[in-house]
Formats: C-alpha cells, structure tokens, sequence
C-alpha cells in the first residue's frame, strides 16, 4: 500500500522557493514538485523509523513464541526456576513495530493454526491497554493483569486492525459539492484556497490525495492510506491533515536541496569562501538531525508476568 501523507504542499514548496509569495503563473515542475515533497516525507518517515506522521489503516501481526519469521520482533516464553517451584511466564507486554494511533480490532490466536481466537479489548475492565499511558504516540501493548485472556506462541498469533502513525489531527477546511462516484478522480469544493498539491483530506472517512488544483476543482487519488472510497453528500466536511510543524519545515528543507541540486549533479561545494554551501549530503544530515525528538531508536521486550 502506498503511504500518501506528504508533509508539505506544492504551494508551500513554491513559496518557500520564492521567499515571499510564488507567481501566479508559475504552474511548471507541478508533478516533479510533488514527487520531490513525497520522497522528502518518505526520508522523514526512515530517519525517524516509527511509521507516517499521518493515519494509515492496516492490520499488522506479530509473532509470540519461537519462530521462523524472523523480520517481526519475536516474544519468548520464559521458564522462572528456583528452588521452590518452576512456572512458565507469558509475554504481557508486546512492543509494537511503530506508532498507533487507535486500534479498531485486536485478535489473539490460539497457534499458528488459528484453529480458535480471541477478541481482546482496550481498557480497565477489559484485556488490554496502549502505553505510555499519559502521552501519545502510542507504542506497546500491556495486557490487563486481571485480564483472563492472553497471548499464545506461534506466528502471527497476534493481530491488530487499526490506525498507525503518529496523530490523525485533522483542521477543517471547506466543503465539497456530492461525490456520487467510488471511482470519480476529481472533486469539486466551495474554496480551495487553503488546499495545494500534495496534500492528504479527509471527506467523511475517505482520505483522499490531492494531485492537482484548478480553481475550486481538484484532482484526487481515492481511497488512500487503507481508506475506502465511498460516495459523499454535497455539503460534506473537508479536512486536511495537520503533521507537526518541524516535519513540514523538514519535508521544505529537504525538498530544496533535491529541487537546487537536481541540474547541478554531484558536487561537494558550490562556490566558495563565505558565500560556499555546503555538501547537500551534510545538509540533509543537519535537517534530519533536528527531528530527534521523534525518533524511534528501539523496541524492547518490556517486563514479562
């Protein structure tokens, strides 16, 4: 599935190109824009390794127990021995390969087979709960210590159904005339005046990914980020996604050195003395040191019970 949560505009770019407001009639590069913005966002989303910076719906599995799927973290069964007794301790705590946003549907196999499953839920009277528990983004999973239902060894015996990233804040923009088709690839609103290129909304609960914009019409791709396309009243809700603001000034400053270099080929300096920029490679390290704080440098088992 192809992640479309790019964390700048085209306009934004050509604004940031221009260094007050670009010109109305600079309508060229559009669609090399928007490639350049997307794989800024895609070399965020590496560097910082803990998924997009908008929601995705997806179901992910993990294994519990040995294995042979070795690319998803594995849980072992640990064997407690002293000189009093012998017991076996299960995984409680499941650190999960990435942000999550909300689960929709947690499900507990009874083995490889899943010839018997389980339903797990998220709260004090019921199996689960997200940590850490007083901030976000979310990323592990505890099971409730008085929770009569746990987690089994085999591969993909846990399965979560939900939305991943880092938030699904949304600002509402406009709104959009009737979209009576699943497969219509452009959408009329009543302004677009704060919508660009580049950019992922949000009609009803369809995420919808803006390619193009003429006047109040726009050129969309539908049903993304694992969304479904579906028709929409006229009069419909439109909201944009809202990334937090060093990843847009990251997405911007990335995107001007690929937008700078791409006629220059590869050179080390350009110029020289006090007016000399500097490397792109060393550039680009600078701008994505600056997203430290959202990182992700590991996972850990967590504590066993």
């Amino acid at each position: 599935m192809a992640t479309r949560h790019t964390y700048a505009t085209a306009d934004d770019l050509r604004d940031y190109l221009a260094g007050t407001s670009y010109s109305s009639g600079w309508t060229s590069d559009a669609g090399s824009i928007r490639r350049i913005l997307e794989a800024a966002s895609r070399r965020v989303d590496d560097y910082c390794g803990g998924g997009t910076f908008g929601p995705l719906t997806e179901t992910r599995y993990y294994d519990i127990g040995s294995g042979g799927l070795r690319q998803s973290p594995q849980y072992q069964t640990v064997a407690i021995t002293d000189d009093i007794k012998t017991a076996m301790s299960t995984p409680g705590v499941v650190p999960l390969d990435g942000w999550i946003v909300s689960p929709t549907t947690v499900t507990a196999y009874g083995g490889t087979d899943r010839a018997t499953s389980e339903t797990l839920t998220e709260g004090h009277n019921a199996d689960f709960f997200l940590m850490p528990y007083n901030s976000s983004p979310k990323t592990i999973l505890k099971l409730n210590e008085d929770t009569t239902k746990g987690l089994d060894a085999g591969q993909q015996t846990l399965s979560i159904l939900g939305s991943w990233g880092y938030t699904a804040d949304t600002v509402s923009v406009t709104t959009a005339d009737a979209i009576s088709s699943t497969t219509a690839t452009s959408a009329s609103v009543t302004s677009a005046t704060d919508l660009g290129p580049a950019q992922t909304i949000l009609i009803d609960s369809e995420q919808i990914y803006i390619t193009a914009i003429s006047g109040n019409t726009l050129t969309v791709e539908r049903g993304v980020n694992g969304s479904t396309a579906a028709t929409h009243s006229g009069g419909a809700s439109l909201y944009r996604y809202d990334y937090p603001e060093l990843v847009v000034q990251a997405c911007l400053d990335l995107s001007k050195i690929v937008f700078r270099d791409r006629d220059l080929g590869a050179v080390t300096t350009i110029g020289s003395g006090d007016a000399a920029i500097t490397s792109a490679a060393g550039e680009i390290n600078s701008i994505l040191m600056t997203l430290g704080q959202y990182r992700v440098t590991g996972t850990s088992n967590g504590v066993f019970f």
